[in-house]
């Protein structure tokens, strides 16, 4: 499968390393500084580099996942994505004057990323995967057997696009679960400032310890020993 991976940073990278590894093709591209990603090319040279609008019209599915505040900037570039699978990994972030970031709780209680990505996007087929863990563990090579590894969430309107995503969760290592509807994300984006709170109050900021918290509340048997 091609993908085309908009925008390129932690999570894109993680997840991209993985479908490499898995046997698809992908087009990686960053929006702004290109460091990491120049490591990140140097150390998968399966991968191809281009333009976030080279990225998704390369994508025969297309992982958006792009810093919340630079969605305009981004969406201006891309362009309109028709009759593509779009993967939303984004979270509600606003950012202050001190460059102090926080949940835009106001923006939660009405709406969602992935609602909001479909409206602007309304040709493409949105579905809500990938933002509930952050990048640090969303690698299932940490994990030390399949049956421990947290889940992923999926929401989204079009069954067979959920199916395409659940197979490419499937191919990164970790197992999926269905929400429901595309409505379902803002639950998703909710379990996410959840994540946040019992990383800041449970393990003393440390987001890298946090999945295991993740997997237990969903139900998994069996909490990794290697984290």
């Amino acid at each position: 499968m091609r993908i085309g991976v908009v925008n390129a940073g932690n999570i894109g990278r993680a997840l991209g390393r993985a479908w490499l590894d898995a046997g698809h093709e992908v087009m990686v591209a960053k929006d702004a500084g290109q460091e990491k990603l120049e490591a990140f090319l140097e150390q998968n040279p399966r991968a191809v580099r281009g333009t976030p609008a080279e990225a998704a019209a390369f994508g025969e599915v297309v992982l958006f996942s792009v810093y919340w505040p630079r969605l305009d900037a981004v969406l201006e570039t891309v362009g309109p994505i028709d009759g593509k699978v779009v993967i939303d990994t984004m979270n509600p972030l606003q950012v202050s004057s001190g460059f102090e970031h926080s949940y835009d709780v106001a923006f939660m209680g009405r709406s969602s990323t992935s609602e909001e990505l479909q409206r602007r996007l309304p040709g493409a087929r949105v579905v809500k995967a990938f933002n509930t863990m952050p990048s640090s563990v969303l690698d299932a090579r940490q994990w030390p057997a399949p049956q421990s590894t947290p889940p992923v969430f999926l929401a989204g309107d079009d069954s067979s696009a959920k199916a395409q995503v659940r197979t490419l969760a499937q191919d990164a290592g970790f197992a999926s679960l269905d929400a429901g509807p595309l409505t379902s994300a803002r639950n998703i984006e909710q379990l996410n400032v959840l994540v946040h709170l019992l990383a800041e109050h449970q393990f003393n900021g440390a987001l890298d310890r946090i999945a295991p918290g993740v997997a237990v509340a969903a139900g998994v048997p069996r909490r990794p020993t290697s984290l």
